[in-house]
């Protein structure tokens, strides 16, 4: 038989700890009840500690995706605007363009015309050239510190890059934002984005190039066409390197017929002289400014006979329908500015969901549920209470007083 050895001291001591821990319990609930969180140490409940710090960093890393969504969206609605601008400004110079092909203005009348067109290609510059307003250029690709575009001497250079940032906005969600500056005004389609015509700088006729396009595009296959003109009324069609057709395509010209070889149709009108040629091939990419420029320098080409007239008047039904292409060109780049735009809309309100819901498991976790709390603070005061009652009974006797 073992025998228990109680003291009354140890009695004391075991009854002042019992009462002790309760009203350690009691403050701990009250603190939780006054404050609202319940969970402040990871000795309360490890693992909700370890959950709610997990919480913390996925809300952190939501917020850093709205911050990089707001930067995106900056830069996108400033493209857009740009790319508005630069399409109202290829508006105006259409209108110019159609104005300067009637044969009532006067040279004065198509140099002023001109003049315009440099000052419409000087604002297409400075659209390029634009800041996003934070110390970065809108179009320079990823490349800080730099001016994309530098005019020398009517040849417009790019300074930028061909990167384009990608930016993170939500969990597995990216977007790019603003195109590189050469992607925009660089490489632009021309004559009707799939091929191009053009009148021979130095033909000597009247010939008047009216429209020359592909019509089978199958039999077409890219290849480099030339309406070549070997008497005042003879033609011939000839490949790239000058050659001959196989089988040949020749015959006597009637103004306005429609010549077909190898896909591909030509229609000219006026007359033509030996040695005049018109070619057509695949529509090459142009930058604008370049597509601006030209239509300028033709109109302040001297026009002293009907050949030079007709030069001229071939060189703006080229620049229309380069000027077509671009504002084509712009106006994609504009929808595709906004279907990121529509990206960004999408990935923030994925945002906010994840937000809500991680924001409402976190509360659960972290703040306190009153009902609760104060259900556990009354039966700790009960117990604090009959700790407190256990303490005076012994208080008033001894151990002797037990045997």
């Amino acid at each position: 038989m073992t025998n228990l050895r109680v003291s009354t001291s140890g009695l004391f001591a075991q009854g002042l700890s019992n009462m002790q821990l309760r009203q350690a319990e009691i403050a701990r609930l009250q603190q939780q009840i006054s404050s609202g969180v319940r969970l402040t140490r990871a000795a309360d409940d490890p693992a909700g500690m370890a959950a709610s710090q997990q919480l913390d960093h996925l809300l952190a890393r939501l917020a850093q995706y709205g911050s990089n969504a707001t930067v995106a969206d900056s830069r996108l609605r400033q493209q857009e605007g740009a790319l508005s601008d630069a399409g109202d400004i290829l508006l105006r110079a259409r209108d110019l363009a159609i104005q300067a092909n009637s044969d009532t203005l006067s040279d004065g009348d198509r140099h002023a015309i001109a003049l315009e067109l440099r000052s419409l290609r000087a604002g297409l510059l400075q659209i390029g050239n634009r800041d996003d307003g934070a110390g970065r250029r809108l179009f320079a690709g990823t490349r800080d510190g730099v001016v994309p575009f530098t005019d020398n001497a009517g040849s417009v250079s790019y300074s930028g890059d061909e990167g384009q940032n990608v930016i993170d906005i939500a969990p597995d969600a990216s977007v790019r934002d603003s195109n590189p500056g050469s992607e925009v005004f660089l490489r632009v389609p021309t004559g009707d984005g799939t091929s191009r015509a053009r009148a021979a700088a130095g033909n000597a006729g009247t010939g008047v190039l009216e429209t020359a396009q592909v019509t089978d595009p199958a039999a077409w296959n890219g290849a480099t066409l030339t309406l070549r003109f070997t008497g005042a009324n003879a033609y011939e069609v000839v490949d790239g390197s000058g050659n001959p057709l196989s089988p040949p395509v020749s015959g006597t010209y009637t103004p306005g017929q429609s010549i077909t070889a190898q896909g591909a149709q030509f229609q000219v009108s006026g007359t033509p002289a030996a040695g005049d040629s018109f070619t057509l091939q695949r529509a090459p990419n142009q930058d604008v400014f370049a597509t601006l420029q030209q239509l300028a320098d033709a109109l302040d080409a001297p026009a002293l006979t009907d050949a030079d007239r007709v030069r001229r008047r071939n060189a703006i039904t080229v620049g229309l329908k380069d000027i077509d292409q671009a504002q084509q060109h712009f106006l994609d780049l504009r929808a595709d500015t906004g279907v990121r735009r529509k990206d960004l809309d999408q990935a923030a309100d994925r945002r906010l969901a994840d937000n809500e819901s991680f924001s409402k498991t976190l509360s659960d976790l972290r703040e306190t549920d009153l009902t609760e709390a104060i259900s556990q603070l009354n039966l700790k005061m009960v117990a604090l209470e009959a700790a407190q009652q256990l303490m005076v009974r012994m208080q008033a006797g001894s151990l002797f007083d037990r045997l």
